[in-house]
């Protein structure tokens, strides 16, 4: 017998209408057999299960939630492949991957999340009508899958208003906007109001990840905004900011993948705009090296849990398998024009060295 008998019994009954007696009194058992059933603590003798589907009138597979078990076990093959190509960077085959699943699985709810997702990650004109269908449909919906629907539908409405707002479409943006829950009664901020425990530090650190990861994103998005009004002083400040404060939070740069390589990203920000604006060799030397430490560091990441304050308990996986994307990044970074008054220094000269040994 499988988890999903239980809940799939006692929903059928509720869909029905049906008391526990009533069951009970056809199949010939007590009620309290029906109700340990629903509980999970007991399970129905096999040779009843045809008896049950028949008075609910759905088939034995149904009834023991075989679809969806292989499901659940097929998306997350899925979801493993597709996590190992993102981070890879390889965006066109998480999209074809996800459209696979979706052909195979049409019905299920985290697969056309997914799916959406990959639409707007990959090529958002291209891919829109997709897309836009896909979102609403999931807007529209009710279903729970591996999350709660409101996550789904949050995930919706947070896509479809900054991919109307990329369309220049900024009323049908805002619309969506609106439509979204205040960050402070989300239900993430609100478990840490009520938790306690084990349960409060896992929700402390679920917040705190997701906070410094927005940190990181609000930079980025404003050093892309060309239309503000905004000195690169300023934006340089932002990118130190936020720098400073992963350092402090990942200490000894005890992070993830993607942390390391958002750290590489900010020094590289940070020595960029030295370079392009003040020139202070000192300045530009010393984020350029912090930014390749944290792509060498970034390589050999293995799957540990942190025990940082603030993020502790939170689950750190191995590197993808393309190890060397950040180190290769950081090596398109460095042919750079405005690094051109550096280029013949010793220290630039070890840099380039160092990275071209660790792409070998």
């Amino acid at each position: 017998m499988n988890i999903y008998f239980a809940k799939k019994l006692k929903d059928l009954r509720a869909e029905k209408t049906v008391s526990q007696e009533k069951l009970a009194k056809f199949l010939n058992v007590s009620f309290q057999a029906v109700s340990k059933w629903e509980n999970g603590n007991a399970y129905p003798d096999i040779t009843l299960l045809p008896d049950i589907a028949r008075f609910f009138g759905v088939t034995v597979d149904e009834l023991l939630c075989i679809e969806k078990i292989d499901e659940n076990r097929l998306f997350d093959e899925y979801s493993e492949k597709a996590a190992d190509l993102f981070r890879c960077g390889d965006t066109a085959a998480v999209l074809a991957l996800w459209q696979e699943a979706y052909q195979r699985m049409p019905n299920n709810i985290d697969v056309k999340e997914m799916l959406m997702s990959a639409y707007f990650d990959t090529d958002q004109e291209k891919n829109f009508h997709e897309f836009y269908d896909l979102a609403i449909d999931i807007y529209n919906g009710e279903a729970d899958g591996k999350a709660c629907a409101m996550y789904y539908k949050g995930q919706a409405i947070s896509q479809l208003a900054r991919a109307f707002a990329e369309r220049g479409e900024t009323e049908e943006a805002q619309k969506w906007a609106r439509k979204s829950i205040p960050v402070f009664n989300s239900m993430e901020i609100i478990e840490t109001m009520i938790d306690k425990g084990e349960e409060l530090f896992q929700d402390v650190a679920f917040c705190t990840y997701w906070f410094l990861e927005e940190l990181y994103f609000f930079t980025c998005r404003l050093d892309h905004d060309v239309s503000a009004e905004l000195r690169d002083d300023y934006k340089q400040s932002c990118f130190l900011t936020v720098a400073q404060i992963y350092e402090a939070v990942y200490k000894n740069d005890d992070a993830g993948f993607e942390q390391l390589q958002h750290l590489c990203n900010l020094h590289q920000g940070i020595a960029e705009y030295e370079a392009n604006r003040h020139g202070d060799e000192g300045v530009v030397k010393y984020h350029l090296e912090r930014a390749f430490e944290c792509s060498k560091k970034s390589m050999t990441v293995k799957e540990h849990k942190l025990s940082h304050p603030m993020l502790c308990g939170l689950q750190v996986y191995n590197a993808p398998s393309d190890n060397r994307i950040n180190v290769r990044c950081f090596s398109e970074h460095l042919k750079q024009a405005v690094y051109e008054p550096f280029r013949k220094t010793p220290w630039f000269s070890e840099l380039e060295s160092n990275t071209v040994d660790l792409l070998k």
